[in-house]
């Protein structure tokens, strides 16, 4: 008991110790709105599917990508708009159709954060 009550003591004043700084740390709710957007996006398997074909195989239109996942088209869109809205893909209007293309530069970011975060202390 008195292990514990120690190891709790010790955890509680280093964390005084590392949060009593002259400027406490300060979060961005738009940014940290964004990276929790990001991630939502990775953590679905027919979302990592669809990047995953973006990136493989380049610009492709929802009908295409239904096609090669074997899921509706419907479905696929609703995940594009997700991916889109997260800025992991974009769209591109062609005038017979809309292509979705991966964000190379988006998916770099986030793999680089889910890296350091991963990495140990």
């Amino acid at each position: 008991m008195a292990t514990a009550i120690f190891g709790a003591y010790i955890l509680i004043t280093s964390y005084h110790y590392l949060m009593s700084t002259k400027n406490p740390p300060c979060l961005n709710g738009e940014k940290v709105e964004m990276a929790t957007a990001r991630l939502r996006a990775f953590n679905h398997k027919h979302r990592f599917a669809i990047i995953t074909e973006l990136l493989d195989n380049g610009g492709m239109n929802p009908t295409r990508l239904a096609a090669n996942l074997r899921l509706t088209e419907s479905y696929i869109m609703e995940h594009l708009l997700v991916l889109q809205h997260s800025g992991m893909v974009n769209s591109i209007d062609l005038t017979d159709e809309v292509r979705f293309v991966a964000n190379k530069r988006a998916i770099r970011k986030v793999n680089a954060a889910l890296r350091s975060f991963t990495e140990p202390f």
